[in-house]
């Protein structure tokens, strides 16, 4: 079991996204039992050469607007594998992130997002744990 945080960036997210609290919920329910194993509605992005943590990307359905996860909403998240925990990074709706030829410009930017956050991780957690 994974104990749960949410980053200011995806309190920030889920507020312009206004999520609902039905999405919030489940979202929390899900992530103290995700596992480390990919699936076809996650993915491993990086993992850290020491081992301590991973990024992830996953599809989140939502219920709101009646569409599954293909359609719903994309979230970065990271496991701290060294402290157990899970970490909800961001949260974007999939139209707004672009898909294969769509949105170039967005989904750079969810490239680069994800980019920037393996680079911070590897400079705080990663370098802790060589002290």
């Amino acid at each position: 079991m994974w104990s749960f945080n949410k980053t200011s960036d995806f309190v920030k997210c889920s507020e312009n996204l206004s999520l609902s609290e039905q999405v919030l919920t489940a979202i929390e329910s899900w992530a103290v039992s995700v596992g480390r194993v990919p699936t076809n509605k996650q993915k491993k992005y990086f993992c850290s050469p020491h081992n301590i943590f991973e990024i992830w990307v996953a599809r989140v359905p939502d219920p709101d607007s009646n569409k599954g996860s293909s359609g719903g909403f994309r979230m970065i998240y990271f496991l701290n594998i060294k402290e157990s925990s899970i970490h909800i990074d961001r949260i974007e709706k999939r139209t707004d992130i672009g898909y294969k030829g769509e949105k170039t410009k967005s989904k750079q930017k969810w490239e680069k997002y994800l980019e920037e956050l393996k680079a911070y991780l590897l400079e705080t957690l990663d370098k802790e744990n060589e002290k």
